[in-house]
This record gives structure tokens, sequence and C-alpha cells, in this order.
């Protein structure tokens, strides 16, 4: 960090504790309507479209692994208790663990080691407030494309087109970032593997609360994995956006 950014966080230290609140809630928040509206029929709370899994990666670069966690698992159980009253073993399993241990710890300690940046290499990040209203509108975009799993009820494939709407519409509104290639690759495989991760402990999960592995491994493993993936890679682009005004104020590592 630069030596502006370190004088900030020495002054405040309390900056990243309430960014960590704020991240919870907001996990939380858009947890509880996935849960609702995009769950999974045979597994209460599992979804198939998790947007807050984007917001859970970020939580991890940005806070670190420990208050990352802090903030995706705590935000993912707030979420189940809320959205079908589930606090026992099971929804631990699936939500502190899946959501904070791999959803969020993982992708910091992987960012770590492999030197990442988390702006990504990006040339022109852009103001924050352009940044805000473009991710705004490909968040909707993914979130309106998983809806339609409910009318052509694809079940553990409905991730596709919200694939393709994070496809299409990051490439028509994010093309100005022109981030590094080899960054953004290894990001993604990050998290193509922090939400693999996440899926198998959600199936181990549902194992313990009495489905057969092999089935878990099906429903919701498939579906978890996916939707969890493409929300996760949406909020790749959130790094390179607002992770320079984050450092800034001293919240962001």
């Amino acid at each position: 960090m630069t030596a502006a950014t370190e004088y900030i966080a020495r002054r405040d230290p309390a900056l990243k504790v309430t960014f960590t609140i704020i991240m919870a809630v907001a996990i939380a928040a858009i947890g509880y309507v996935m849960m609702t509206v995009t769950s999974s029929p045979t597994v209460k709370g599992a979804s198939f479209l998790w947007l807050p899994a984007a917001l859970q990666l970020v939580a991890g670069v940005w806070l670190g692994p420990w208050y990352g966690f802090l903030a995706a698992g705590l935000g993912a159980y707030a979420a189940g208790i809320f959205a079908y009253g589930g606090w026992g073993i099971v929804d631990i399993i699936m939500n502190p663990i899946a959501g904070g241990f791999a959803n969020a710890m993982l992708p910091a300690l992987l960012f770590r080691a492999f030197q990442l940046d988390p702006t990504l290499g990006a040339k022109r990040p852009g103001a924050v407030l352009s940044g805000a209203i473009r991710m705004a509108i490909l968040t909707v975009l993914v979130l309106a494309a998983g809806m339609l799993n409910r009318t052509f009820n694809l079940g553990t494939f409905g991730f596709v087109f919200p694939l393709l709407a994070l496809l299409v519409g990051a490439a028509v509104l994010l093309h100005g970032l022109e981030l590094n290639l080899t960054t953004f690759v290894t990001a993604v495989a990050i998290a193509v593997f922090s939400c693999a991760v996440s899926a198998l402990i959600g199936a181990i999960g549902a194992t313990v609360g009495g489905k057969p592995f092999a089935a878990s491994l099906i429903d919701p493993g498939i579906g978890w994995f996916a939707g969890d993936t493409v929300s996760a890679i949406l909020g790749l682009y959130l790094l390179p956006l607002f992770t320079g005004r984050l450092r800034a104020a001293g919240i962001a590592d």
C-alpha cells in the first residue's frame, strides 16, 4: 500500500470492520432473494443462481481471508435463516463453511499465492459512478436471464442463460477495462476452482441431510457449481472497478 493508504488505515482501523458488516448485510439480503426465487427444488436453500458469490469473492480479496470469511459466511448464514429458518448443521456446512471458506477465504488465499493484483491489470478502470452503473446493468441482465429458468424449466442447466448474459453483457458493457489477459484468466481459474470446492461442500451438506452422495453431486452439486461460477466471474469485474478507491480508503488490502 502507499504511504497515504497506510496512514488512512492506521487513522481509522474501524473502516475495515464497518465494510465487513456492510458486505455481510448485502450478502444476506441478496442471498435471501436468491434462496427464495432460485432455490433447488430438492435441496432447501441451495440456489442455482447465487449472486452473492460475486460479493463473497470480492469480500475475500478486498478484506483478506479472515474478514472475508466473516462477511461471506455470516451473510450467507443469515440469508438461510431468514429465507427458510435454516440454522442447523446442514445449513452451517452449506453457508458459513461453503460460503465463507470456499467462496471467500479460498479466493483470497489463492490471489495472494499467485500474487494477483485485484485490479487485474486494467488499463482504464473508469470512474466509480459509471462503473457502478454498468455493473448494475450487467447484474440485472444476469439475474433476469436466471429467471428464465423458471419459464423453461432447465433444472440444473439453468445456468446457460445467465452465462450467455454474462459473456455478452460483459463484452459490451465492460470492454473498456482492457484487462491483462493472463491475470484475468488466472483469476477466472481461481473463481472456478473455488466454486467447485463450494459445490462439493454443498453436496456434502446435502448428504449430511440424508441425501445419497451420488445424487447430491448432481443436485445440488452441478447447479450449485454453475450458478456460483457465473456469479463469481461477475464479481471479478468488480475488482478492477473499485479496488483503487477501496485501497485509497484504507479498506482493501
